[in-house]
């Protein structure tokens, strides 16, 4: 057990799910309250220093109720979920998402250290990614394809033709980036 030769076990909490969907969970009994977890199929949902049950419940439910939504998207209205319905006892200043695909690099790392209103600067730093980066992540060296893509004309042109609708839509970039300067 993981658990076995930690000494301040009982002050942690430990999730886990494996590739076959197969969960365990531990919420130490010295955690601070409200502290839980509910396991679900393929998912776990915990914390600590919570208003209450309510907060995982409440997240689990919309995550199960969003199952066609994109994983990020996803995991974002659930914990908008769980802060409408009591979120962190002290109140707001931080929040993450981290995401990992089946490589030891993540997909996605996004987190407000410290905002008035995390969740909502998550949001605008998911839009931020979906501008360029997640493009060009799928570009990133694996472990099947060591240097990765090299030619990069088709997902520069990808990136152009998003940009190019977002002009012409007339929505403004989420990025608070100096514009871009055509090459």
């Amino acid at each position: 057990m993981l658990t076995t030769r930690d000494d301040g076990c009982q002050q942690r909490q430990l999730h886990l799910i494996d590739r076959a969907g197969r969960n365990a969970a531990f919420t130490g009994s010295k955690c601070v309250e409200w502290a839980g977890h509910i396991v679900n199929e393929n998912v776990s949902v915990a914390g600590n220093m919570l208003a209450g049950p309510q907060v995982i419940a409440e997240t689990l439910r919309v995550y199960n109720a969003l199952a066609d939504a994109p994983f990020a998207e996803r995991l974002l209205v659930a914990m908008d979920a769980g802060e409408a319905a009591g979120g962190d006892k002290r109140g707001k200043q931080s929040a993450a998402l981290v995401i990992y695909r089946d490589q030891d690099y993540p997909w996605l790392d996004i987190r407000a250290d410290d905002h008035a209103d995390p969740l909502r600067e998550l949001h605008r730093l998911y839009a931020v990614a979906q501008e360029r980066f997640l493009h060009v992540a799928e570009t990133m060296p694996t472990r099947e394809n060591p240097h990765g893509l090299t030619d990069r004309t088709e997902i520069d042109r990808k990136i152009a033709a998003l940009e190019a609708t977002r002009v012409a839509e007339g929505r403004p970039s989420p990025s608070f980036a100096t514009p871009l300067k055509p090459v």
